[in-house]
């Protein structure tokens, strides 16, 4: 009996409160990212999430349509803003309708030896990729026997070049002499001096990938940052690679060197905790190997930590959008796709 008396007593507040109108139903909008990108003439669908009735609008219909499904349509380029109200709560979204995907505001990083053209590795593959209209390129460097430090995609040789043997055991003289398949006179295997200072030249950006990461602690890694300081690349170039005591010794030593970790796993929790420790470290970028684990709140969580994130194998146009869209800081490409 008594708790009926509390339920109806609670039932007539409530009526009482609301028609005296002091009860407001505040709406919780949301989107599923930081902005739409959409390509001149295409359409793209954003989702809406909103709890009651709401209605949907862009600031220029003349630059963008929005239709209440969340139908973004490109009119012509240029930016406008997407405009949900709901009671007496409104958000906004941006929109970005663009000529092409060169007009992003991401990061473009060219590979090695985009679409097959050039050989990997090699001067004639960075000169091809920024010609095209990359930012900047990927160097995939190893460390000699000898101390050199060379680039070069595979440990083995044979893949790249075509020799037997090991790029470990490789000399001065046999880097000279063995060329890159698929290349001309001038396409040998590059030391890391030489393709810094030829990106140094360009105005590049450069990642550095450290092949066979546990190679590069100590001294090994004092070579690659003395290298990169005689270049004059510390301000263009980022260490990384997904073994934690390299990229550690890199963020304590070498401080003014900047610094990521690479994450080839597919969980998202997994990845969190490998952001929040490599922020703990000092590393200041994170790539993420695969699509998989890529969301717009796991970009969100990046940024948070205070690291640049995105994806480090971009295989789709659509992709590229959908990072633009979460707010990534760069991809890297295999193949032209802009």
């Amino acid at each position: 009996m008594k708790k009926f008396i509390k339920t109806a007593f609670a039932g007539l507040l409530l009526c009482l409160l609301l028609l005296a109108g002091s009860i407001s139903v505040h709406a919780q909008i949301h989107f599923d990212r930081a902005s739409v990108n959409v390509l001149n003439g295409s359409s793209r669908k954003v989702r809406i999430s909103c709890k009651g009735k709401y209605s949907v609008a862009t600031t220029d219909d003349s630059i963008a349509t929005v239709t209440h499904s969340g139908k973004v349509k490109g009119k012509k380029a240029g930016s406008c803003e997407i405009v949900v109200t709901c009671g007496a709560e409104s958000a906004r979204l941006p929109v970005h309708v663009l000529r092409s995907l060169r007009d992003g505001s991401i990061l473009f990083l060219g590979h090695r030896g985009y679409q097959g053209k050039y050989p990997e590795n090699t001067i004639s593959s960075f000169k091809g990729a920024l010609n095209y209209g990359a930012d900047g390129v990927e160097l995939d460097v190893h460390i000699t026997n000898s101390k050199a430090l060379v680039v070069f995609h595979d440990g083995s040789l044979s893949r790249v070049s075509g020799k037997q043997g090991k790029i470990r055991n490789l000399t001065e003289q046999t880097r000279k002499k063995y060329r890159v398949k698929g290349g001309g006179k001038s396409d040998q295997i590059p030391t890391l001096e030489e393709a810094l200072r030829y990106l140094k030249s360009r105005n590049a950006t450069v990642f550095i990938h450290l092949k066979n990461g546990k190679k590069f602690t100590g001294s090994n890694a004092d070579l690659v940052a003395r290298c990169i300081r005689e270049c004059g690349m510390e301000k263009q170039c980022v260490v990384f690679n997904s073994n934690c005591d390299s990229i550690w010794y890199f963020t304590a030593h070498h401080p003014d060197i900047p610094t990521g970790f690479f994450y080839g796993g597919s969980s998202p929790s997994q990845a969190r905790g490998r952001m929040r420790k490599a922020a703990s470290r000092g590393a200041s970028w994170f790539f993420f190997y695969s699509k998989r684990p890529v969301s717009f709140s796991m970009i969100q969580y990046a940024h948070q930590c205070g690291l640049r994130a995105g994806l480090y194998q971009t295989r789709k146009k659509s992709d590229i959008l959908q990072l633009l869209d979460y707010g990534a800081d760069f991809t890297i490409m295999y193949r032209r796709l802009i």
